[in-house]
């Protein structure tokens, strides 16, 4: 027996891109859903009938968090599950998750969110870079078909489903967040249950529209503004992944400052910048065949690294709540 699913997409209005999800979604192998769109703003566009019921919540301009958390607490199902505007669900998707979820013991399931299968030079660069590890470090397992596990970090919002009553009865998400708001929820959830499990399973995957490279760059920069809530030291090493980029700065800046001669800072500094991209270039190399490919991405990872690092400038001398958001809705628009 199917049970009754909520899939839930937070937009800003009815796009391409979302009519394009919707028609995605209707070829799921799954009798027993229906979606929520929850939009900032209508427009004339008309909404196309599908198969499966909509419903269309117009709620001005608010976060994702508190989008989502709308949707969940207005329309009863047994289970809810976030995708986003720009992606798309494989066919067995909800089948394959509910499945999961049948085990009372796992919590949330998610998967991966590969790219479009028609993306572009552009986006397929950025894709090459989200999938190295010197951009989403340990996370990078995300980005691909990787092995079936149980998540001890966190899983993106794009891709995520779990029992209504379970989202619910743990408040839902931040709705004070205008990113990373599912690495909140996934923190809040592991302080608050003793046996949190998250299921990673390739059959639960996405497609998800990648940034273009500049939207890509943007989206770094807005990532390093939220360095403080994205460095976790009761983590252990994985918690501090994220501050390795502003830590090198400061490093750098320190050995800027040693009395000694300019031609040995900039011989080690020389060094260091090749041993990094050596490193680079070895880990790519196993995904990315072409040799224009690899020198691009590799130029790519080297500036959202220095964006990643003016973000954490940004938040540490109190700017953020001027960028912040802005930041996070030009990253977003990928035009």
């Amino acid at each position: 027996m199917f049970e009754k699913v909520n899939i839930i997409i937070p937009a800003i209005e009815l796009d391409d891109e979302l009519l394009n999800c919707l028609k995605e979604i209707s070829k799921i192998d799954y009798s027993n859903f229906f979606v929520t769109i929850v939009l900032d703003r209508n427009v004339k566009s008309k909404l196309t009938i599908f198969k499966y019921k909509i419903n269309k919540m117009v709620v001005g301009k608010m976060n994702m968090s508190k989008k989502r958390n709308l949707a969940a607490k207005k329309f009863k199902s047994k289970y809810i599950a976030f995708i986003d505007s720009d992606a798309y669900p494989n066919v067995n998707w909800l089948k394959n998750a509910t499945k999961h979820l049948s085990d009372k013991k796992i919590h949330i399931v998610g998967g991966p969110n590969i790219p479009f299968k028609n993306q572009n030079y552009s986006e397929k660069i950025s894709h090459y870079c989200k999938r190295s590890f010197f951009v989403t470090g340990h996370l990078n397992y995300r980005k691909y078909m990787s092995k079936k596990r149980i998540c001890t970090d966190w899983l993106e919002a794009c891709n995520l489903i779990m029992r209504r009553n379970f989202f619910l009865k743990f408040g839902g998400m931040n709705e004070k967040s205008y990113f990373q708001e599912d690495q909140e929820f996934f923190d809040r959830l592991r302080r608050k249950i003793k046996n949190f499990r998250v299921l990673f399973t390739p059959d639960v995957f996405v497609y998800h529209k990648e940034r273009k490279i500049s939207k890509f760059l943007l989206q770094r920069l807005s990532f390093g503004t939220a360095l403080l809530e994205a460095t976790k030291f009761s983590s252990g090493i994985k918690g501090l992944i994220p501050s390795i980029p502003i830590v090198s700065f400061f490093i750098f800046v320190a050995i800027c400052l040693l009395e000694i001669s300019l031609n040995i800072k900039i011989i080690f500094f020389s060094a260091i910048l090749m041993l990094i991209n050596l490193a680079i270039l070895y880990e790519i190399s196993k995904y990315i065949k072409s040799v224009k490919d690899i020198i691009l991405t590799i130029i790519i990872i080297n500036f959202s690294s220095l964006l990643h690092i003016i973000g954490g400038l940004i938040t540490l001398i109190g700017l953020r709540k001027f960028f912040e958001r802005r930041l996070y809705v030009l990253s977003r628009t990928n035009i």
